[in-house]
């Protein structure tokens, strides 16, 4: 099925660049050094983190160039908004990843716990404590762990506890005010198929089903505590029936789910709220015929604004791919946020030249 898992673990296919110009190509001098939106980016050089404003203008690369090819995506910003920690190949190959941590600031990235297991989708803990995230340190799935930060002589894991031990995977945490822990889980059905739900687990380490799937993905709790917003997919008539995910948000305390916005051909996930409840921003992944990726953006969608209308984060210098989008601050510019295009006609329009292009590169039968 597609769009089951997209945004759980699709960052292990990173898009192809179909449509894109590389931010080389960028000759615009940054307005600002303010870090607004952090985000991975595809390159040359696998994928990169790079800070974007508003407009989806990139500011700055944070971290020094790899000489080889890398990925650093999954970027969490601490509550106090000083230190950046992400999922990266570093050192590893290319599909295996751990945590590292860097101040948002700049400076030299440090790993956080490193071993032979994967770690991958880190979440702050409301306090600035801790990191939740998934791992396979157990050797066998992915459990959610629990890592204790300790400063001195350089930020690192001073303990880390297993938080869940069931049979599936369970992968993208969102961490409440109170602990509460939203996540997805994801058992493997054979022959290529899975079934994903969202589940809780309390403070107390009591753990609960919030939704009954097959395909609820990558939630996100938001900062009130009241709401999750999640991905799950939606069959349309127009696309062949063929299911792609879509953003959904519903109370935590369980209830009906509301579709937030509807966004034919693409498949959207892992939102990302703003401080004050006001959007959620996501990845949205364009998909070939075969199902194969082509193009990923990140988009918005103000969230109680009727009707709810999904925005394209585009960088002036072109179209470029970009995924897992990050907020660093708490203070978004929404007179910019409200002037970006909108994303559906902005995307057939940035993937109408390389479709025409390849139409007629194609050699005749």
């Amino acid at each position: 099925m597609r769009g089951t898992v997209s945004g759980a673990v699709c960052v292990f296919g990173l898009v192809g660049g179909v449509g894109c110009v590389e931010p080389e190509s960028a000759t615009r001098t940054p307005v600002s050094e303010r870090v607004a939106i952090i985000a991975s980016e595809r390159g040359p050089h696998g994928a990169l983190l790079v800070s974007i404003d508003e407009h989806g203008d990139r500011q700055r690369e944070l971290l020094p160039r790899a000489r080889v090819v890398e990925r650093d995506t999954n970027p969490a910003v601490s509550p106090d908004r000083r230190w950046l920690v992400f999922a990266s190949s570093r050192g590893r190959a290319l599909d295996d990843t751990s945590l590292w941590i860097v101040p948002v600031d700049g400076g030299a990235p440090v790993a956080l716990g490193a071993g032979a297991w994967i770690d991958a989708h880190p979440a702050w803990t409301p306090d600035g404590r801790a990191i939740v995230f998934a791992s396979t340190r157990d050797g066998a799935g992915f459990d959610l762990e629990r890592g204790d930060l300790a400063w001195t002589p350089a930020p690192h894991f001073a303990r880390v506890d297993r938080l869940t031990t069931g049979r599936d995977h369970e992968v993208t945490p969102s961490v409440a005010r109170d602990g509460t822990i939203a996540y997805a889980a994801v058992s493997d059905l054979g022959d290529g198929r899975v079934d994903s739900r969202i589940e809780l687990r309390a403070p107390d380490g009591t753990i609960t089903q919030l939704t009954a799937g097959p395909a609820d993905t990558t939630p996100a709790i938001s900062p009130d505590g009241t709401r999750v917003a999640f991905a799950r997919p939606v069959l349309h008539a127009s696309d062949g029936d063929v299911p792609d995910a879509e953003l959904w948000t519903m109370p935590l305390a369980g209830g009906d789910a509301v579709q937030l916005v509807d966004l034919p051909l693409t498949d959207d996930s892992g939102p990302v709220w703003s401080a004050d409840g006001r959007y959620i921003f996501a990845t949205s992944l364009l998909r070939d015929a075969s199902g194969t990726p082509v193009f990923s953006s990140i988009i918005y969608v103000e969230v109680d604004a009727h009707p709810a209308v999904a925005r394209i984060l585009e960088d002036r210098a072109g179209a470029t791919a970009r995924l897992t989008p990050a907020l660093a601050t708490a203070n978004l510019d929404a007179a910019a946020l409200a002037h970006n295009p909108e994303y559906l006609p902005e995307l057939a329009r940035i993937m109408a030249a390389p479709m025409l292009s390849a139409k007629q590169r194609k050699p005749p039968p």
